[in-house]
């Protein structure tokens, strides 16, 4: 049963509409089937017996006029009483065989019907012996002896299955209704679905989907009310988790700002130094707090026309001027439309986050298909674990072989940047690259700008 499972799941369709649309042709060809094999052996059956009964009615008028009939007179009613399902023929010779009385044909081929009737129709007069056909197309033969020693021979020809091309044109006919209707019913049917499942689609990438209609099949209708109450619970949890990181961070600026005044009055140098150090440390650390919380809204920016080359190479620039080795290959040549400062603050985080742990870092851009663009920062610094590729990009998560005092670090900058490109439509992937290092790679989609 095990390795049947494979096999049934690489023929069944994986589409709500195949699998109806399999299921209704399914059901309506075995029907079909089953009423054309009974409505055969119904039809064959009646053959059958259609043709024993006038085989008899036949044979109880033929043999006594072929018995008074002059030979010339045989010929002439033996061409008149030929039959589409039978036929006779005369023989001055009998077979050996008809020296039995028993019949070896009629009974075993379901011709008992015919037996009975031969016995009713002819009584004593007529004594039928049997054999099965003896060439292809001959059911049997039946043999009369008449009374010049002459006999009959009635050979029964095999029952032809009848044809029926109107019914298979009627059968293709109704299976083009059933595929015009399923199609129709079914996307009807799966629309609500379409509908719930690009709602879902976008409450991952924003918190400001608008509630889908709750029409359809009650079943749907009931889902989509399930999904709407499902969304407002999120954004209402997610909305209050925001506020209070956002809330934290901005009122734990008043505190710090006194503390840095009060250390500013220390007499002890050293103890002031390290005072202010860590009131660094944490007044980064809620700045950070502040731009996730604000990265999480997503960004309010309008898109506008980008010059994303134009925006890369004065992002180069500003770091070169600070003495970091920053270098940027590739380019894209068009202007597009995107979020400009979004971009740039995405490309800051990434391009930080590489700074912290390689002193030389690349960046490179290029269009990958039509809408797509993918602009990557490659670093040779200690890379990450693959198993902990999908943590860093969650909020305060730092990798313990790589975050230390010295690259400081409170966690958030990938996270700010996997939050801000899903406001641009666009995704974060990191790599570790061959040779040792890391590649953060955002790619977008991105529309040309019409001259």
């Amino acid at each position: 049963m095990t390795e049947l499972k494979p096999k049934l799941q690489g023929i069944w369709p994986n589409s709500l509409f195949s699998r109806l649309a399999f299921v209704w042709i399914l059901a309506l060809l075995l029907g079909h089937l089953i009423s054309n094999v009974y409505g055969y052996i119904s039809i064959h059956e009646d053959q059958i017996a259609r043709t024993d009964y006038y085989l008899t009615k036949d044979l109880s008028v033929l043999l006594p006029i072929l018995d008074t009939a002059t030979p010339s007179e045989r010929k002439l009613w033996m061409e008149k009483m030929q039959r589409h399902a039978y036929r006779y023929e005369l023989s001055t010779v009998a077979p050996d065989y008809l020296a039995t009385s028993t019949s070896k044909w009629i009974n075993p081929h379901r011709r008992h019907g015919l037996a009975d009737s031969l016995k009713e129709e002819l009584a004593t007069s007529y004594a039928a012996r049997s054999s099965a056909g003896l060439f292809p197309g001959e059911m049997g033969r039946l043999y009369f002896s008449l009374k010049d020693g002459t006999v009959l021979i009635a050979i029964i020809n095999k029952t032809v299955w009848p044809i029926d091309w109107g019914a298979g044109l009627v059968f293709a006919l109704q299976m083009l209704a059933v595929i015009t209707f399923t199609w129709l019913a079914v996307k009807q049917a799966t629309r609500p679905l379409q509908r719930l499942a690009e709602a879902a689609d976008t409450l991952g990438s924003s918190l400001h989907g608008q509630a889908i209609p709750e029409d359809g099949p009650r079943e749907v209708a009931r889902a989509a009310a399930a999904f709407n109450a499902m969304q407002a619970q999120i954004k209402e949890h997610l909305a209050e988790r925001v506020q209070i990181l956002a809330s934290i961070s901005h009122d734990l600026q008043t505190p710090i700002t006194r503390m840095r005044l009060r250390a500013e009055l220390m007499d002890d140098g050293s103890l002031q130094e390290k005072m202010l150090k860590d009131l660094d440390a944490m007044q980064q650390l809620v700045e950070e707090g502040i731009t996730y919380a604000r990265s999480v809204r997503r960004t309010t920016e309008e898109v506008c026309r980008v010059d994303i080359d134009a925006l890369l190479d004065s992002l180069v620039c500003d770091y070169v001027d600070a003495q970091h080795a920053l270098r940027l290959s590739g380019e894209i040549g068009t202007i597009l439309s995107s979020r400009p400062n979004t971009l740039r603050r995405i490309m800051i985080n990434l391009i930080d986050n590489a700074l912290k742990f390689a002193g030389d870092v690349e960046m490179q851009v290029s269009r990958i298909s039509p809408g797509q663009i993918s602009v990557s920062v490659l670093d040779r610094g200690p890379g990450i674990p693959d198993s902990e590729m999908a943590a860093v990009l969650q909020p305060f998560y730092r990798v313990e072989n790589s975050r230390n005092r010295k690259t400081g670090g409170t966690g958030l900058g990938l996270a700010i940047a996997q939050q801000l490109a899903l406001a641009v439509n666009g995704s974060i992937t990191l790599s570790n690259r061959d040779g040792g290092g890391l590649e953060a790679k955002l790619i977008f989609p991105v529309v040309a700008e019409t001259t």
